[in-house]
């Protein structure tokens, strides 16, 4: 008997065919075999005898892993970058001004000798400052001391916003408040203020 589906023959009892694995139906009117006995399981298929080649691989396990390197390959070269970078860069200046010093050729307001504490900030950056100015004991109602400039020599440094000019009367207290731009390097030492 030949099997309908792929031709082949087989011996006429066989249920199954021997080489494509296919049920093998008896013709109408035939009566099948009578066998106490179940039929044989069908042989394996050796598909490089068949004609059709080998089955495909599953292409779901090979996307996977292609994904999974990918990913892989990814995530290294983002560290490797992120570690050369932070190697590369240079660290961030920062400006410490450890005092403040104060010096006026004429003494405005009793201020020149005076000091302050000083401040921690990155490079370029705008601090604001605000001192309080005593006015001094002299006759009431007149201005006791004026402040018309506040500036520095120190390198880098720029004094800008100035409230002034300032006029403090007798036994009274003024603010004085200004701006220090600091310089765009590294620094650390002491920011002379120069007042007139």
């Amino acid at each position: 008997m030949n099997c309908p589906h792929c031709g082949a023959p087989n011996p006429d009892a066989a249920v199954y065919c021997q080489y494509c694995g296919s049920s093998i139906s008896a013709p109408s009117g035939t009566p099948l075999p009578s066998s106490t006995t179940s039929a044989p399981a069908p042989p394996p298929i050796d598909w490089s005898q068949s004609g059709y080649g080998a089955p495909p691989a599953p292409r779901r396990r090979r996307l996977g892993r292609t994904v999974l390197i990918v990913l892989v390959v990814f995530v290294v070269l983002i560290l490797l970058v992120s570690v050369v970078s932070f190697l590369l860069l240079p660290a961030p200046a920062s400006v410490t001004v450890t005092q403040l010093y104060f010096t006026s050729v004429d003494n405005a307001c009793g201020v020149d000798g005076a000091t302050s504490d000083g401040f921690n900030a990155s490079t370029s950056q705008a601090i604001s400052l605000s001192f309080y100015i005593t006015g001094n004991n002299t006759t009431s109602g007149t201005s006791a001391c004026r402040i018309q400039t506040v500036s520095t020599p120190t390198a880098g440094f720029v004094i800008a916003g100035a409230d002034t000019p300032l006029y403090v009367a007798a036994n009274q207290t003024g603010t004085l408040s200004f701006n220090v731009d600091t310089p765009n390097s590294g620094y650390s030492g002491i920011l002379t203020i120069v007042v007139t």
